[in-house]
């Protein structure tokens, strides 16, 4: 049963209209702009991946526990429920030929399995739900921690292609952009220079 659905694409400063400013050259009338598309940065650049790899993983474990939760919880509940199948048919079969004391036993035990059956399921779906709960928690967690690290990397390469470039300021594409020159797109340089820096040293 896959009650998780986990976002693991990270969202990298989605939820900011991107800008580095820099201080423009002497003697410069008009500011230099440019653009980088953060999605696509966080998909394609080897730590994004890596990142989200991570998440994936992390997501895949949860969900896997879940169901082999739920496996075990309906395996003990069809067996409760088969023995109240079989209770009910003995003390149909029997009702002319047991005692009145027998079957007053095979109701009590009737009434006790379908008690343990309600209280197993009820029990069972709070369980679940709070198996839930603590995997969306355990990844959100993760994808803030990769986040932050993913930033820490990511706006010091900013801004140093920034100053390579001269520009004044960088825009990021998916946030309020309709139309741009597509040579101004530095998102693939912008990735190539993550990647460098997070090759390891020959």
């Amino acid at each position: 049963m896959r009650t998780l659905i986990f976002a693991v694409t990270l969202g990298i400063m989605s939820g900011s209209a991107f800008v580095v400013a820099q201080t423009p050259p002497a003697g410069a009338d008009i500011a230099s702009f440019a653009y980088i598309d953060i999605a696509r940065i966080a998909a394609e650049s080897t730590e994004g991946q890596a990142a989200n790899t991570q998440v994936q993983e992390l997501s895949q474990q949860k969900v896997a526990e879940l169901e082999a939760t739920n496996t075990e919880v309906q395996e003990r509940v069809n067996g409760m429920n088969q023995q109240l199948i079989e209770a009910r048919e003995k003390l149909q079969q029997g009702q002319n030929v047991i005692s009145v004391e027998a079957a007053s036993s095979l109701q009590r035990e009737i009434s006790r399995l379908e008690v343990d059956i309600q209280r197993a399921t009820q029990d069972s779906q709070a369980e679940l739900q709070r198996m839930s709960q603590d995997a969306e928690a355990s990844v959100t967690e993760l994808q803030q921690s990769l986040q932050a690290d993913f930033e820490t990397k990511l706006i010091p390469a900013i801004d140093k292609l920034a100053a390579e470039k001269g520009l004044s300021f960088i825009f990021n594409a998916a946030q309020g952009l309709v139309w741009a020159d597509p040579s101004l797109d530095l998102t693939q340089e912008l990735i190539d220079t993550l990647n460098g820096e997070s090759a390891p040293t020959p």
